[in-house]
């Protein structure tokens, strides 16, 4: 705020904010009255209402305060500027503050990040209410109120403004009364908290040409001349004090007794003053053209010019005495009005200041007469008293009876806020029972989020007001609170992708990590029931939705072992074996994974070769021996040896066409220890799997080395000969096929022997009809075999059939012939899941589930290496965890079922709900291949 003072001879111009900084100890100890002036004012008067006391007392006080940057804050939301005049015995005090325009445009710049975060409703309440206080402290400490308006119309929004504060004055009086206890007043003051029911006057302002040249023409317009004892202005004087009179005693805002009421309006004297003058609202440039006009028009000797008139004008204006002080100014830049002027503003507000010096007010009216209290304090003691108050009006309430009075304040003001919460608050129980209806026992948080939609809705559509988000925010409180009190579902996600319909529950596993232990043990449940069919699809029978690998690759098929295929011949592939009898599941990382994962892509890249040529290794992680230097940690073989491996062996099979194979004789040769190899050389060192922490979920390509997983996720059977299987009448006692599906694919390789001298002669007398030699082999080196291959795919249904391409259904005529081959399926990737050509209202989308295999009986082996990409890149590679492709033993029924369920190290990849490309999931070609038979050498 501005310094505590300005002296102008004895004067005293000040703030009421830094009252305290006033040395009362020099005022004269004369009584003196107060008057004080509030209202409305226009852009140009840049917040100014005072000028007609300037004018009155002859000096540029108030306005010169506003030409000043220090003088006046603008930016608070209410200020107080005073003037002591001791001649006068009058101390005049200007409120600036929200009701002015060019106060109020500073305070919009200024609050506009608060706009962002607050409604305006919600900001301009807080305005208000900083400006109520500052007029209760206006209406507490004052004799005389000068209310302004910037035009000749009564503003009737001040009528609950008035009311407001005469409610919440009343309700102070208890407060204030404890505070002026210790100043030397009288009890009347003490007990109503202020020196009387303070006259209220009304200024108004006109620019109508009639009233402004009054004092110049003296005809009516017709060429008669106006009366004199009613003249326009006084007229319209008369006729507001009549209307505002009738309005503030019909709104009860002024009574008979002065002292019950916020103000009083005298009974026998004038209270309305309209002036007629140019002030500093009126248009710079209009003002400069019309004085231009009178100079021009009208010459005048340079003495008779009017000073008084263009100077106050000038001066008033901003910049005009920026670097001047009060005392600097001339003397004659302000004349006081002449006292005896027919219609002028002094004499209109002498008269009650006069009235105030001398006997007092007593503006009550009636039968019943009351006696008035009214008191004149010295200067000292009201600098005291206004300190005070001012403290107890702005400062933070220190006891509950000052907060309700503040509290009532801001709600009795707070008419649109008031309105928007009693609406919203109306509408809350609406919205809530809307949310409400027909809502199940439990729910998830899908269906809870839509029903809070609805319920916003509905509450959208009736609530009004800046309160609204404060109720919409309540509204989701009490639905969420509604939601989580005993209606929550458990939501945990199965493996298939639908979720538990329990109410919030924990399981046995996770009770350690549960924080809340009131929750029910139980476990999940989604109420989904799948027809699935055992490990050599013999059998089918009803499963419940999986939420673990375990009960999903594992469990279900084990259950059905003793019934069906437990005792059947079956390849093993590795699994974690404790030999501690502790285990404990492995801590995966996810930035470990991801660096392997990395790595893994880029090594798969460098030794990848061309989709079109024939892949015979196996993955990166295939559990295989590593052959690379020494002290190697390295448990599995990595794509580069493994490609290394299978380019230069010489004993490996080679395929130089698409359906024919070179094989090379090969002997097995006793294994000795890989430190004691041939010149003595150490080849590499044998990694064995740990035997203390084992897998949490599926091998694949991304996990970390050396850990294998607690259970097998695929199966490796075999059903019997290969008699088990006609091609004349398909496949035979496994039921859920969809008819004219249910056949095998013949797939023909030719073989083609080398170093046939030293083949073995295990096939004395005739050969079987699945190996047929070729012409141009007739010593047997080039031999034709015929296998049978079928993928078998299965909806949630039970709905079983086969594949015969990509993207083809297997369909054999209706006399069972099959005129398709195995060659589309063998040579390239098979679709993991694949539209299931069953009826129904719903489509459902089969999954790759088995691989059936009939092998030839023939001196070479058919070798199975599954490898699954479950999602798309750069998701892993899924394999059974084989060293090198299994051989299967010839002349046999073989299946291999694949995994219901595919789980990362990031968790399951669920299967879709639509069909999907067959480059997005997909089993990797290169499954199938030949292999010699080995011979044992002694």
């Amino acid at each position: 705020m501005a310094p505590c003072s300005k002296v102008y001879r004895k004067e005293i111009s000040f703030s009421v904010s830094s009252l305290s900084e006033i040395d009362t100890s020099t005022l004269p100890r004369d009584k003196v009255c107060i008057v004080s002036i509030f209202g409305k004012s226009s852009f140009l008067s840049n917040g100014c209402k005072a000028f007609l006391i300037d004018e009155a007392l002859g000096k540029n006080i108030f306005q010169g305060m506003f030409t000043d940057s220090e003088e006046i804050n603008l930016d608070e939301p209410a200020d107080i500027q005073g003037f002591y005049h001791p001649e006068g015995r009058v101390i005049f005090l200007h409120l600036i503050g929200s009701f002015d325009t060019q106060c109020l445009l500073q305070k919009c710049h200024s609050i506009e990040n608060e706009l962002k975060e607050k409604t305006f409703l919600e900001v301009w309440s807080d305005l208000q209410c900083s400006f109520s206080k500052a007029l209760l402290l206006i209406f507490h400490l004052s004799h005389i109120i000068l209310v302004a308006h910037p035009t000749t119309t009564f503003d009737v929004s001040y009528i609950h403004l008035f009311q407001t504060l005469d409610s919440v004055r009343q309700k102070a009086v208890p407060c204030l009364t404890d505070l002026l206890q210790s100043f030397p007043i009288s009890q009347d003051w003490v007990q109503a908290g202020r020196p009387c029911s303070p006259r209220v006057l009304f200024i108004f302002q006109t620019n109508s040409p009639e009233f402004q040249s009054e004092s110049t023409d003296s005809s009516d317009g017709t060429g008669k001349p106006r009366s004199k004892k009613f003249p326009p202005i006084k007229r319209l004087e008369h006729a507001l004090e009549d209307q505002i009179y009738r309005i503030l005693r019909k709104s009860r805002v002024i009574t008979n007794i002065s002292g019950n009421s916020l103000f009083a309006v005298p009974a026998n004297q004038e209270f309305v003053y309209v002036t007629s003058k140019k002030s500093l609202t009126a248009d710079p440039l209009e003002y400069l053209m019309n004085q231009l006009k009178e100079c021009c028009s009208f010459p005048k000797i340079p003495g008779e010019m009017d000073l008084s008139k263009s100077q106050s004008y000038l001066l008033s204006q901003r910049g005009s005495v920026q670097n001047q002080t009060a005392n600097d100014l001339p003397a004659f830049v302000l004349t006081p009005e002449d006292g005896a002027s027919e219609h002028s503003f002094k004499a209109f507000l002498w008269q009650h200041i006069d009235l105030a010096l001398s006997k007092g007010f007593d503006d009550n009216v009636g039968r019943n007469i009351v006696r008035a209290y009214f008191e004149l304090p010295t200067a000292q003691i009201w600098f005291q008293i206004a300190n005070k108050l001012k403290n107890w009006f702005f400062m933070e309430p220190k006891d509950s009876r000052s907060g309700a009075v503040m509290s009532l304040l801001k709600t009795t003001l707070d008419i649109d806020v008031r309105f928007s919460e009693g609406r919203c608050a109306k509408v809350l129980p609406l919205a809530s029972a809307a949310y409400q209806d027909n809502l199940p026992t439990h729910y998830t948080l899908d269906y809870h989020e839509r029903k809070l939609n609805q319920a916003l809705q509905v509450f959208a559509m009736h609530a009004r007001g800046p309160a609204f988000q404060q109720f919409a925010q309540q509204l989701e409180e009490d639905c969420e609170r509604l939601w989580q009190n005993g209606h929550q579902m458990c939501e945990f996600r199965s493996l298939t992708g639908n979720h538990c319909i329990n109410p919030l529950h924990r399981t046995s596993e996770d009770d350690e990590d549960v924080d809340d232990k009131t929750l029910p043990i139980m476990p999940h449940c989604s109420q989904v029931k799948m027809l699935s069919a055992c490990d050599c699809g013999r059998r089918q029978a009803s499963r419940e939705d999986p939420f673990e690998v375990k009960a999903a690759n594992y469990s279900f098929y084990l259950s059905l072992h003793d019934d069906c295929c437990g005792k059947l011949e079956r390849i093993k592939f590795p699994v974690f074996t404790s030999t501690t009898g502790v285990s404990r599941p492995a801590q995966i990382s996810p930035v470990q994974a991801q660096q392997q994962s990395e790595e893994t892509r880029r090594k798969r890249h460098e030794s990848q070769p061309g989709r079109g040529e024939s892949q015979v290794t196996t993955t990166s992680m295939s559990l295989a021996l590593s052959f690379g230097q020494p002290g190697s940690s390295d448990m599995f073989p990595t794509e580069e040896s493994a490609v290394e491996l299978s380019q230069g062996s010489e004993e490996s099979p080679r395929q130089t066409s698409d359906q024919e194979v070179v094989i090379s004789l090969r002997e097995s040769k006793v294994t000795e220890s890989p430190e004691k190899c041939s010149g003595g050389e150490k080849l590499g060192i044998l990694r064995q799997p740990s035997t203390t922490e084992y897998l949490p979920g599926m091998l694949h390509s991304e996990s970390p080395l050396g850990l294998l997983p607690m259970f097998p996720s695929w199966s490796l059977i075999c059903l019997g000969p290969s008699s088990l299987y006609s091609h004349n009448i398909g496949i035979q006692e496994q039921p859920g096929f969809i008819p004219g599906t249910n056949f095998l694919l013949p797939w023909d390789v030719t073989v083609k022997l080398e170093h046939k001298d030293r083949w073995p002669t295990v096939w004395d007398g005739k050969r079987p009809h699945t190996w047929k030699t070729k012409k141009g082999g007739k010593d047997g080196s080039q031999f034709t075999v015929k296998i049978f291959i079928g993928v078998e795919y299965e909806c949630p249904r039970g709905h079983r059939f086969m594949c015969s391409a990509p993207d083809k259904v297997l369909r054999a005529t209706s006399s069972g012939l099959v005129k398709d081959n195995a060659n589309k399926i063998t040579g390239n990737d098979m679709p993991l899941y694949f539209p299931c050509p069953c009826r129904g209202s719903k489509h459902q989308v089969a999954q790759l589930m088995r691989i059936h295999v009939v092998t030839p009986k023939a001196p070479v082996h058919v070798t199975l290496n599954p490898r699954v990409q479950a999602a798309p890149p750069p998701s892993p590679i899924f394999s059974p965890g084989n060293s090198e492709p299994v051989k299967l033993s010839q002349s046999a029924y073989w299946v291999l079922r694949l995994p219901f369920v595919y789980q990362g190290d990031q968790g399951p990849y669920l299967p879709p709900k639509d069909p999907v490309p067959v480059e997005v999931c997909h089993l990797l070609k290169g499954t199938y291949d030949i292999a010699e038979q080995i011979t044992e050498k002694p």
